[in-house]
Formats: structure tokens, sequence, C-alpha cells
């Protein structure tokens, strides 16, 4: 329940207003697993699961809001005497997905692995013709150092090459779109009375459909010298297809401005790596262990209906238009904006004419940043003397730009770099962006000026334990009692000027977007931690 006395902002304006809301969720999941093992011989074994799995959420929410109360003293409790009532609210939603799933495994001297996989998934989300989708995957694994012809090298202790192939879908979309929905809205009459009304709240779409991923990986793991030394490599390819995208701008004449459809498809691939070494030297133990992921991201098809074969993405806090877009040949929701190409003799921006007919307008829009990074990479290490353990992990990317929204066009929310630098007719100072409140200050605002490098490394925590002696902790009923002490997101290294490139939105149109979220926060952490 909420209230809001006539001394309160809303509630001045309705001589108080109050409002019940009520919210019951329930959901069961159930599962039907068999699984079974057998070894023919010596070197084969199979082993396999068969299942059946069914989920079910049901969400119910109510809420009634009166205004405009002769007494205050029931506060909410009071809103059936309020002199002008809302209309009952009441929300209703469910879904449901059922699942049937095998999994073999083929066994060969401990050599040779085969795995299969297969799903078959329904959800109630999507029409009946479209309900369930097939996802199957296969794989191979190579155990190289079981052979004989390894034992030779007996500094390996384990070698392997991974073949793999499958698809997965996603069903991430609220329930009820494929379907058509209405909402309610209250008109005033002249006499100050509500006329209830309805007004559609979303385009049905029934040919909506599972999208489904499909992945091929090559990968090696490799361990040697006492397992001191380990070593991992993959290089995928991962295809996205029949993508759901939820903000497709259709005219509002339908209805409504956007409405879900399967619209594109996505290609991802790269390599991954991973190295490691430990050793010890008497009481003194460490370990080093380091990652780095190679991203590329390209957008390979777009549904024909889509208008301007591309997809607008988000905007900025001063909504003067769009600056990213899903587009073929182009990242995802890549940066899509205008080209400062100089600034004039009193610091208005001058923009670039890409098509060359003599106006700036949105065709000259051009890509102007992405998002992803090139590579992502992290460092983990970890060492140990007798009764004091450390730790120290970090990690980072390169490549990627942040697009700095909530800097447009105003002297006070602007960032300290751009009022340092900006142009002024005294020429004291760098003429690297253009002067506040400048000519053309919203396609400014949709321009590379506010396009930053967002690569960094950021240090996330340092940590210095301290375990105490058995002798101790048994004065405390305790099998072991640790101290230690931490600090958490300390250390940034990155040439990003806004408060912290990692408070970009990762939302789908606005990855990679600087809002003025507030910073990863800094902690001093100190902690005791008991096993009895």
């Amino acid at each position: 329940a909420m209230w809001f006395g006539k001394l309160t902002s809303n509630g001045s304006q309705t001589n108080g207003k109050a409002g019940i809301a009520g919210l019951t969720t329930y959901s069961y999941n159930t599962e039907a697993l068999m699984m079974f093992n057998h070894s023919f011989t010596k070197k084969h074994n199979l082993n396999g699961t068969l299942g059946v799995v069914y989920n079910n959420k049901q969400v119910k929410q109510t809420s009634v809001t009166g205004e405009d109360f002769f007494t205050e003293d029931l506060r909410a409790d009071g809103i059936s005497q309020a002199a002008r009532q809302y209309p009952y609210q009441l929300t209703k939603t469910g879904e449901q997905l059922f699942s049937v799933l095998a999994r073999g495994v083929y066994n060969y001297a401990n050599r040779y692995v085969a795995t299969a996989t297969f799903r078959a998934d329904g959800s109630s989300k999507f029409d009946k013709k479209n309900r369930f989708s097939y996802f199957p995957s296969f794989a191979l694994a190579w155990r190289i150092n079981q052979e004989e012809w390894m034992k030779e090298f007996d500094k390996v202790s384990n070698l392997k090459l991974r073949l793999g192939w499958g698809q997965v879908g996603n069903q991430a979309i609220s329930p009820y779109q494929t379907l058509a929905s209405y909402n309610s809205n209250s008109s005033a009459k002249p006499d100050g009375s509500l006329e209830p009304g309805i007004v559609p709240s979303r385009i049905p779409n029934a040919d909506l459909k599972w999208e489904t991923s499909e992945q091929l990986d090559l990968g090696m793991d490799l361990r040697a010298f006492n397992d001191r030394f380990s070593f991992g490599m993959d290089w995928y390819q991962k295809k996205t297809k029949d993508l759901i995208v939820s903000n497709i701008v259709i005219p509002y004449e339908a209805g409504n401005s956007s409405a879900p459809m399967n619209a594109g498809n996505v290609t991802n691939k790269g390599f991954e790596f991973e190295a490691g070494w430990k050793d010890k030297a008497g009481d003194f133990n460490y370990s080093v262990t380091a990652n780095l992921a190679t991203l590329k991201n390209e957008v390979t098809y777009l549904d024909p209906h889509v208008s301007g074969g591309r997809i607008e993405g988000a905007t900025t806090m001063a909504s003067n238009g769009s600056f990213s877009a899903f587009e073929v040949g182009y990242p995802v929701w890549y940066f899509r904006g205008y080209q400062v190409d100089h600034l004039d003799d009193k610091g208005n921006p001058v923009f670039r004419d890409n098509t060359g007919d003599g106006t700036i307008d949105a065709s000259d829009k051009a890509m102007i940043g992405k998002p992803m990074p090139d590579f992502t990479y992290g460092i983990t290490l970890t060492a140990n003397y007798k009764n004091f353990d450390f730790l120290i992990f970090g990690n980072g990317s390169v490549g990627n730009d942040v697009f700095m929204s909530y800097s447009y066009n105003s002297i006070s929310y602007t960032l300290k770099e751009m009022y340092d630098q900006r142009w002024t007719a005294d020429g004291t100072t760098s003429r690297k962006f253009a002067r506040p409140q400048n000519t053309n200050a919203d396609k400014y605002g949709l321009s590379d000026a506010y396009i930053f490098d967002g690569s960094y490394f950021r240090i996330k925590q340092i940590q210095l334990g301290y375990t105490l002696p058995r002798t101790v902790t048994k004065k405390f009923l305790a099998d072991k009692l640790r101290v230690y002490a931490s600090l958490d997101n300390f250390f940034l290294f990155t040439k990003y000027p806004g408060l912290d490139p990692e408070v970009s939105s990762t939302a789908t149109s606005g990855m990679g977007v600087d809002y003025g979220n507030y910073p990863t926060t800094k902690k001093v952490v100190f902690g005791l931690s008991v096993t009895f």
C-alpha cells in the first residue's frame, strides 16, 4: 500500500492519493530422468540420459488507486473513501516450457569419446505452429596422451583434441508477444469524472519463433610437467539466426510504435586462450593463470521488411535521435552518427557530408564506433607461505568504444575534459571540442565527439589472509579460522575520461552507452572465516 499525504508533492495536487497493489507468483519445475551406464568389454562403454522436463510459472498483479480524500486519518486503508477512484487493474501472465532431452556418450579405451545430445523444447510463448523447436549437438574428443606412442613423452599428463557442433534455443521474450493485447485508459469528462477506455498495447506477431544459435568449436587441452603447466585453446564460430528483436519500428497508424519479430542473423567468431603455471619451493606455493578471448561480430542478415535496411537503436538522454543501429555488414548495435570534420572559426562543428549533396541530414550518418571489444583478458595470481595467503585478480578489454550520452549540450552535465578543452574565442584552450550551446548542437550530440575509447584494465581484488594455527583454533572449537583484508576495485587503468568505462549499459540496443550510471564501488573489506 502507498499513501501520499496532502503535504507531499503528489498528494497536494490530488488532495491526497492512495494506492494498493498486490503480487502473487508461483512456479514449479518437474523432472523425470532415466540414466544408464553399460560396458561391453574393458574398452567399450556407453552411458546416457533420457528425460522429460516441465516448468510452469504464473504471475498475478493487482492494483487500485484513489484520489481526493476528505480526511487523511485512515491513509491508504481508507482508499474506498476516495472521491475519485480509478478502475481496478488486473494483470495475469503465465508461461510453460515442456522439454524432452536425450544424451549419449560412447567411450572407447578412454581414448576416443563421442557425445550426442538432442532437445525438443516447446514454449507457450509462441503460437502453436512455432511452439516446438529441436536442438541437436555432437562432440568428439581424442585423448592423445593415452596412445601407446605418447608414453615416451612422459612430461605430458594430458593432451586432448576436441571438436563440437551444436544448436541451442532462446525464448527470452515476455509471454503473449504473439497475441494482441490492450490496456485500460481513463479520460476525464467535462464533469470531472473518469470515462474508462481501451487502447491497444501490443501488435500481435503469430509468426514469432525460437531464436537459434549454432556453434562450431575446435579446441585443445594440455597439461605437462607434473601438471604444473596447463594450456587450453578454442576456436569458435557461433551463428545466431532468427534473432528476436523487440524494438522494430512500425507506423504509428498500426496502433503502436514497435513490435517484436525474428529480424536477423548474427555471426560471432574468435579464439579463446587460457594458460597457467603453478609451482612451489619449500613452504612457498604460487600459481599464475591468464586468459584472453578475441571476438569478431557481424550482422549477416536483416529481414527485408525492415524499412531503410537497418534497425535504429537507443537514443540519447536528450532524446535528440538514435545513435546505434543493427545493420548487415556491421557489428551488432554499432554506433552510428555524424562525423565532425572540423570546427569553424566560431567554435561550431562542421560535419562531414558523406552523401555530397550539400546538406547534412540523417543520410550522412556513418559508423563512428562499436561497443564490442576486439578482445578481453584477465590474470589471476595466488601465493601461499606457511599460514599466509595472497590473491590478486584483474581483467580488462581492448578495442571497445563508449558513447557518452549524458554529456549532451549542457554545461551542467558536461564532462570535465569537454569543458577544459572546449573552443573559446581567446584561443587559450585547444579546439578539440565545440563551444557549449553551439550551432547544430542536436547533431553534435550524435557525433563522434562523444565517442571515447573504452579499453581498460581493472585490478578487481587484492586480498591477504592469515589462517590461525590449529593450536589456536581449537580454543574456539573450530576446525579452521582465517582472517583477511581485501581491496576491491581499487585500481583502474584507462584513457576513458568518464567516471568508469564499465558503467556502460548492457541493454541490447544501448550496449556501450554511458548514461551517467554510478561507477563501480571501491571497497575495503575485513573478514573472518570460521569452519567448524
